[in-house]
């Protein structure tokens, strides 16, 4: 097992209610499993992920991959938490 905290990445967007609960959401899992979570406007400048995530904001990615986009499932992240952080590096 690692001991190393998992990162998260959070696609996010000014003025977006799904974005606010999203970071809710991860407050609330991140108290019960532990990850270091890094947010991005997806049009701050310099920002690539506007054209990739513009219409599926908010987007959490978990090693570069999606984990999931729109709501967030609290109960499905943290097993999806747990299963990564029990497989051996």
């Amino acid at each position: 097992m690692s001991s190393a905290l998992l990162r998260l990445t959070l696609f996010t967007k000014a003025n977006c209610g799904l974005c606010t609960s999203a970071k809710e959401a991860l407050t609330r899992v991140q108290a019960k499993v532990p990850f270091q979570l890094d947010q991005i406007d997806i049009y701050a400048p310099g920002q690539e992920a506007a054209q990739k995530y513009m219409f599926d904001v908010p987007v959490v990615e978990l090693n570069g991959r999606v984990a999931m986009m729109h709501r967030i499932d609290e109960l499905k992240l943290i097993d999806i938490l747990k299963k990564e952080t029990a497989q051996p590096k």
